[in-house]
């Protein structure tokens, strides 16, 4: 039987009405996603360890510290493959490179059992993109609470929902939270950064002896002397 242009007519605003909800309805998840974040609080909930599936976590980790490693640990158990992702902006300068980073991160990782399903990698530029090529289907980002880290998340979050989208043109990744371990709150990449160029003594054999009794709060204690001779900036 011969389709009349009535059947293709009307085949053709079927489509049309079936894209717009699509449409309609993947915009109401990602504005949902955005305006209610699943966040995992503390303590975080040992649960069976989802197969096939690949997730990224991704900081500047400039230096990685307790923090980063015992949610790596956590996500190890959980998740099947771990990518824990050096971020960098190659238009910027660096103290102590990306590659570098990923070195210590590897070395802190190698006392844990964060060993046998948890990569480091370098990624220069957007991370969705790696995300697509690796086949990683959730980010995690690690915060001390929403409240305290709520605005600047929910902005990185719009860039890595909206910018596959328009750029890809692909889905976006899902983001979740997980909110860190209270006993190491404190501890962040700045306050390293700060405490390996303070002096303590005038005595150069004393000052580093002191900064590491301090970093080995902060960081394992077998790598504290290396990231200390890394992040010291020379004068």
């Amino acid at each position: 039987m011969t389709k009349s242009p009535l059947d293709d007519l009307k085949a053709f605003w079927l489509a049309v009405y079936v894209g717009l909800a699509y449409a309609a309805v993947t915009l109401v998840v990602l504005v949902y996603q955005i305006c209610w974040p699943k966040i995992i609080t503390y303590p975080w909930k040992e649960e069976e360890k989802q197969i096939n599936r690949t997730v990224i976590f991704a900081a500047s980790y400039n230096p990685p510290h307790h923090g980063h490693v015992r949610i790596l640990e956590y996500l190890s158990k959980r998740y099947t493959k771990v990518i824990a992702v050096v971020g960098f902006n190659p238009n910027k300068d660096y103290l102590v490179s990306p590659e570098q980073r990923a070195d210590l991160l590897r070395d802190m990782l190698k006392s844990t059992s964060a060993t046998n399903n948890v990569e480091v990698d370098v990624v220069e530029g957007y991370i969705w993109r790696y995300a697509k090529r690796v086949d990683a289907t959730l980010f995690i980002r690690g915060i001390r609470s929403w409240e305290k880290d709520g605005k600047d998340e929910r902005s990185l979050q719009i860039l890595n929902t909206w910018g596959p989208l328009v750029l890809g043109p692909v889905f976006p990744v899902k983001t979740i939270y997980l909110i860190g371990d209270p006993k190491y709150n404190h501890v962040s990449s700045t306050l390293i950064r700060d405490i390996c160029n303070t002096s303590s003594s005038d005595n150069n054999s004393d000052d580093d002896k002191n900064k590491e009794e301090s970093l080995s709060k902060l960081v394992p204690t077998h790598v504290a002397g290396k990231v200390a001779k890394l992040y010291r900036i020379k004068k």
